[in-house]
């Protein structure tokens, strides 16, 4: 779908049968439908510079340049997608990606210089058109790893920027002189769902890996600073090789731990692969892959340390790994239960845990795969656990065997804390057990997940465990009470969790997600008595850039804003009409019988004159002046600033007996009969010769008072909102000045209209209507009548009901600045 430049309320649309249409969205009639663009399904629909030409991306891999006003071909490029060109489409012919052959993007060159057509395809690959020659001007080979999502030239500037399912955003300056595009800037993050984590140092770096193979840091602090870890150079072999990247990388990543003490030393950072036999180290000061590859030992040595599985040719993969405090030594555990401790300096085997057996021959630390392997923060306790359901202690340096609990079921993780020996398990029966590892026994016992736990971490402080798990909770748990804290529903099956070190921050990962959410933490910037026990679940979302409403969502199968695009012409109407000519806007069609349920739906207003809310969630603005409302909030300063200084001085004496008549001029007219007149009127009617009497039979309360009752009687406040949006600020400020309370007991009146009031401003807030105009009533409401207020209760229970809904909306308007912010600040700072 695409709106083209100067078409009113239309859109073209593009189907699977390789048409377009063009609609008028207001009416909801189809006006034309071209055809004989090519072979395929439309895939992409992007306006270009020329007036009525649009550019037509199709599944065969065509872009087609169409103009709207004649249904007439202006071009056609063949092979947009670029699929067959260079080295990396070739590798790919024996594994062909999804779409591999569709123009699923288009983008506009605008400015000076050669006019020139960006497409793009499920080969990642950009292909730059000439159209003035009509030609291939260049190709961008290897712009990504996934198929193009999207392709936009920044107005007036050779500058292109491309974004594929990689999820990567990257900028392409043409600046050269033989016309080919430079890579000037981009950002990238894991191309499939991340499942590992881990705070690096302080907590400003965290490392991540996921499905996609690939291992990254990302920065807390400044996104330029993030990056993929390199694996070697891969790109140089795939090209020699004629493979694609991915096939080369390490497995994906199962398990990993850093120490930053020896970081500029040596190898700092170590990972555990699925399926391989090896552990790899990390140099994370140079972002490379390490130097030493910790491997089993060799046979010859296995025989003669009697290892436990010395009879097999083929190592167990590893399934843990884990460094020590220090960062000297590198622990591994595999799938058969062994654990091994390497040299992180030297990368050599430097013994293992076995357990003692019959006949003093060695067994294996775990009788089933190795779960979990931590040491103590003076290399005096190694603690490993297993899938057979035991707890192991083992002095460090002797390798040997000092205690072991059983679990009672199988521990899928383990979260240890170096500084108090405390360690916590996840076993597969979803109950938490945390174990003193000095006295060798179990200290607390939590329960509430329902489904498999994924995650554990132990605060600093070691006052909170953190627990995450596939039924979509992040739990938070209170050690020294040993009661559930919070329970945080994030929407969406947890797969990974950790905890900064600062506590400021917590990480998750999900399924089916492929970012890093961040989280902060209440207690870091508020206080802690704002966060009571409890195991009701807290609903804190994701993130989205959906909707989340599907048509199923909506009564009567309507549509996405209410319109409805029906393919047959109304009867007695004519989609050929000369008013309704492409680039010209026909008059609006109204039916009759249009009601909740019409196809056709206009921005409503509400009956005070405020504009309709487009989403009952959305806070709307007033759309009055902004002086009208600025002015209420600055009063005071308006008047002492208009204030005059002088003193007013008296007038020249005027014959009181002239009466003048209104006129359009400043300049008093004199109606010289008016005096006789008002003499026989007063003479015919003495009893409106005296103005108190003339005032005794009207009723004192003015119209805002009245519309105010009304309101208050009826519970509708619409005509009240409706006079005090057409109010000037002074006479607002009159009125509720009026309402000044001097005698309680004789004030009645004036305390119910400041209850009444008070109700508007919650209806107002609650129905997110007005919503800047409101905040500045109620800050000169309370400014007038704050002391009166404070001192009624019913007036204090109104005034808290209020506060209540406002904090709600302020915070909901806070985290979508903050989104906004962040979005902008991401988008502003982009790395080279």
């Amino acid at each position: 779908m695409a709106h083209p430049d100067t078409y009113l309320n239309k859109v073209v649309i593009g189907s699977q049968e390789g048409k377009l249409q063009l609609w008028n969205f207001l009416s909801g009639k189809m006006l034309y439908e071209f055809s004989g663009l090519g072979e395929g399904a439309v895939k992409c629909i992007t306006p270009s510079p020329a007036l009525d030409v649009v550019g037509v991306g199709l599944s065969a891999g065509q872009a087609v340049l169409l103009n709207l006003k004649f249904n007439e071909v202006v071009a056609s490029f063949a092979n947009a997608a670029g699929v067959g060109s260079g080295d990396q489409l070739r590798a790919s012919a024996t594994k062909p990606k999804p779409g591999g052959g569709a123009c699923t993007c288009i983008a506009f060159r605008t400015g000076s210089g050669v006019p020139l057509m960006a497409a793009g395809g499920g080969a990642g690959v950009i292909t730059v058109w000439n159209l003035d020659e009509r030609r291939l001007h260049t190709i961008v080979k290897d712009a990504h790893d996934g198929p193009l999502t999207s392709l936009y030239f920044f107005p007036g500037e050779p500058l292109l920027m491309s974004a594929a399912a990689d999820n990567s955003l990257k900028h392409w300056l043409f600046d050269s002189a033989d016309g080919t595009a430079r890579l000037l800037r981009f950002r990238s993050g894991h191309s499939a769902p991340p499942s590992c984590l881990k705070f690096y140092g302080t907590g400003n770096k965290l490392l991540s890996a996921g499905q996609d193979r690939a291992f990254r840091v990302f920065s807390v602090i400044q996104d330029q600073q993030s990056r993929e870890v390199s694996q070697g150079h891969i790109a140089h072999k795939a090209k020699r090789m004629r493979l694609a990247q991915q096939d080369l990388k390490l497995p994906r990543v199962i398990g990993m731990d850093a120490c930053q003490v020896r970081e500029k030393d040596w190898c700092n950072v170590i990972t555990a692969h699925q399926g391989d036999a090896a552990a790899y180290t990390w140099r994370l000061q140079n972002f490379t892959l390490g130097e030493h590859v910790l491997k089993p030992p060799t046979s010859k040595k296995r025989k003669a340390d009697n290892y436990p599985d010395a009879g097999h040719q083929a190592a167990a993969p590893v399934t843990a790994v884990g460094m020590s405090q220090c960062g000297n030594y590198g622990l591994v555990g595999r799938a058969n239960g062994t654990v091994d401790r390497y040299n992180m300096q030297s990368g050599l085997h430097r013994g293992s845990y076995n357990r003692v057996g019959e006949a003093k021959r060695r067994a294996a630390a775990h009788d089933s795969s190795v779960t979990g392997i931590a040491a103590d923060a003076c290399n005096k306790v190694l603690v490993t656990t297993g899938l057979d359901g035991r707890l192991c202690m083992w002095d460090f340096k002797q390798q040997r065997l000092q205690g072991e609990v059983a679990v009672g079921s199988a521990v899928a993780c383990m979260a240890h804390h170096p500084a108090t020996s405390l360690v916590a398990l996840a076993a597969d029966d979803l109950v938490l057990r945390m174990y003193d590892v000095e006295a060798v026994r179990m200290v607390r016992r939590f329960k509430g997940h329902k489904d498999r736990v994924t995650g554990l971490v132990i605060s600093q402080d070691a006052r909170w465990l953190l627990s995450s798990s596939m039924d979509g909770t992040v739990r938070v748990w209170d050690i020294p009470a040993a009661c559930c804290l919070q329970v945080v529903k994030l929407g969406s099956p947890v797969t990974g969790v950790q905890l900064s070190p600062s506590q400021d921050l917590l990480a998750t990962t999900h399924v089916k997600r492929r970012g890093i959410y961040l989280w902060y933490n209440h207690l870091m910037f508020g206080s802690g008595a704002d966060i009571q026990p409890s195991t009701r679940p807290v609903n804190a979302a994701l993130p989205s850039i959906a909707t989340g409403h599907t048509d199923s969502d909506l009564p009567n199968g309507r549509h996405m804003n209410g319109v409805t695009l029906n393919g047959s012409p109304q009867s007695g109407s004519d989609s050929d009409s000369d008013s309704d000519e492409f680039g010209e806007e026909p008059a609006a069609e109204v039916n009759g019988n249009l009601g909740a349920d019409s196809s056709i739906e206009h921005r409503h207003k509400q009956a005070s004159g405020a504009p309709q809310p487009l989403e009952p969630e959305l806070v709307t603005l007033s759309l009055l002046p902004r002086s009208q409302w600025q002015s209420l909030v600055h009063l005071d300063a308006i008047k002492a600033r208009s204030k005059p200084v002088q003193p007013p001085t008296k007038p020249a004496n005027a014959p009181f007996f002239l009466p003048t008549v209104a006129g359009v001029h400043g300049d008093a007219l004199f109606d010289p009969t008016a005096s006789q007149d008002q003499a026989e009127d007063q003479t015919d009617n003495p009893s409106t010769s005296s103005r108190i009497n003339r005032s005794a039979g009207q009723d004192s309360s003015s119209r805002f008072v009245e519309l105010l009752k009304s309101g208050d009687e009826s519970g509708d406040f619409s005509e009240f909102v409706t006079l005090l949006r057409r109010m000037s600020p002074t006479a607002i400020d009159q009125e509720l000045r009026a309402l000044e309370v001097v005698d309680i007991e004789s004030s009645v009146d004036e305390l119910a209209a400041l209850g009444s009031l008070l109700m508007v401003v919650k209806s107002e807030l609650e129905s997110n209507s007005n919503f800047e105009f409101i905040q500045a009533f109620l800050k000169l409401l309370l400014q007038i009548h704050g002391d009166t207020i404070m001192q009624q209760p019913d007036l204090q229970h109104k005034a808290k009901n209020v506060q209540r809904v406002l904090a709600r909306g302020w915070s909901r308007i806070d985290q979508l600045l903050q989104s906004a912010r962040c979005m902008l600040g991401f988008f502003g700072n982009l790395q080279t």
